[in-house]
């Protein structure tokens, strides 16, 4: 159902841009473009608060992942992550020398007593947990958050198929109802559109905008720049709320 014509077309008026005429590098943490159509179609579809200031483009999920776990962690700091849960996250905490230590899930999500106290960061996929499909409850949320602000952790919210809904709304975000700027906020183009495209973002506090844009940038620079103009003009012209609605 990916909307080849759509995409060839936006692609097309991408090439011809007075941007890809130029040739430059770009802002690490992308093309001021897409980061403001991110913020706009994420407040508007999941209301999640961010600037385009806020907002960081990544090649996928992976490496938004391991932006924030290089941001946070260093070797042999404890990191928690649901048991069951995404093994390629477990693989590369793991190969930075994370040590890292699952907490249960149950009907309610992440069971946040388990936690263990000194972990630094949390990682957690609370609005259809991976693989088990239940979504957090409010009360598991907030609770999740009380934790973070007591230990003194960071909360990384992977948020990467909450688009595909059959009926009512999704719980808010922790992101939203965080009120201390502990909440990583992370999201993907590639179930909705392409995993080929290899296009993520993270909303991130404003306490680690600027570390968060080093480590982009010693990993790779930038995005495509013409992926991400493309994306852009998608997401604001209604393409992209079509597309998902369809």
């Amino acid at each position: 159902m990916f909307p080849h014509r759509a995409w060839r077309r936006v692609v097309a008026r991408a090439l011809r841009s007075r941007e890809m005429a130029a040739g430059v590098y770009e802002n690490p943490a992308g093309t001021w473009d897409l980061r403001a159509a991110i913020a706009r179609h994420i407040g508007i579809s999941r209301s999640v608060s961010a600037s385009p200031d806020d907002v960081i483009v990544a090649n996928g999920t992976q490496q938004a992942l391991d932006i924030v776990a290089r941001v946070l962690l260093g070797p042999g700091d404890v990191v928690a992550m649901e048991d069951p849960g995404y093994r390629p996250l477990k693989e590369l905490l793991k190969a930075l020398g994370a040590r890292v230590t699952g907490a249960p899930v149950d009907r309610d999500g992440l069971v946040v007593e388990a936690l263990p106290a000194e972990a630094r960061v949390v990682f957690v996929t609370p609005s259809h947990q991976f693989p088990l499909g239940v979504a957090m409850s409010l009360s598991r949320r907030r609770a999740l958050l009380a934790w973070a602000e007591r230990s003194n952790a960071v909360v990384v919210e992977d948020d990467y198929d909450s688009e595909f809904r059959f009926g009512g709304r999704p719980l808010e975000p922790l992101q939203t109802i965080d009120s201390t700027g502990r909440v990583v906020y992370v999201g993907t183009f590639s179930k909705t559109l392409l995993p080929a495209l290899r296009l993520a973002f993270m909303v991130v506090p404003p306490s680690l905008r600027e570390a968060a844009h080093k480590a982009k940038f010693v990993s790779d620079w930038h995005t495509a720049t013409m992926a991400q103009s493309a994306l852009a003009q998608f997401i604001d012209e209604g393409a992209f709320a079509r597309h998902i609605r369809r």
